[in-house]
């Protein structure tokens, strides 16, 4: 992991970047914000197959409770870019001792992203978030191995609270199965 030294060289050196990154700088991590916007599903269920509509929620300055038990998608107020490490994503153990959870999935990001981080946020309890408070922290690792192989996938460049794009694989591969019955 990346030590406060080594996090300013590779500001330096354009391999790390983080809006105003160099100010939230810490031991071994760059603290994040949350922006000012959240979204929540607006569908009885949620699909994996096809997208499912949401519902934008902006944070007023003086704050939004959250529910208890809902799935809330923000995204931090810092667009990031990483090459030659990979990101990880974590609560900070203050947020974590509330029982906010800021990323439900696997909070390893990759070489090559470019954009806003999104939080699945959850809370055990009723909790007042504001925006721009301190979210998060993103710790980096070496990369191992071909640094050449960045990654340009369905979330590169996202700027808003993105919701599952999980719908886009399935699409992908139902036109693999038709052209492949087709050509039989």
């Amino acid at each position: 992991m990346l030590n406060k030294e080594a996090l300013e060289q590779e500001f330096i050196r354009n391999n790390i970047y983080v809006d105003e990154g160099e100010k939230n700088i810490c031991d071994n991590y760059i603290e994040v914000t949350l922006g000012n916007t959240l979204k929540v599903y607006n569908a009885p269920y949620l699909s994996v197959t096809s997208p499912t509509s949401t519902k934008e929620i902006i944070i007023p300055e003086d704050g939004l409770v959250l529910k208890p038990n809902e799935l809330y998608i923000g995204r931090t107020t810092e667009y990031t870019k990483t090459y030659g490490f990979v990101p990880l994503l974590a609560e900070s153990e203050e947020l974590a001792s509330i029982g906010m959870e800021i990323h439900v999935t696997a909070g390893f990001g990759d070489n090559g992203f470019e954009g806003t981080w999104t939080l699945e946020i959850v809370c055990t309890n009723p909790t007042k978030v504001y925006p721009k408070m301190p979210i998060g922290r993103i710790y980096y690792y070496p990369l191992i191995g071909d640094a050449n192989i960045e990654y340009r996938g369905k979330y590169f460049r996202q700027i808003d609270p993105t919701a599952s794009r999980l719908s886009q694989e399935y699409s992908e591969l139902k036109k693999v199965l038709v052209n492949k019955n087709v050509n039989k």
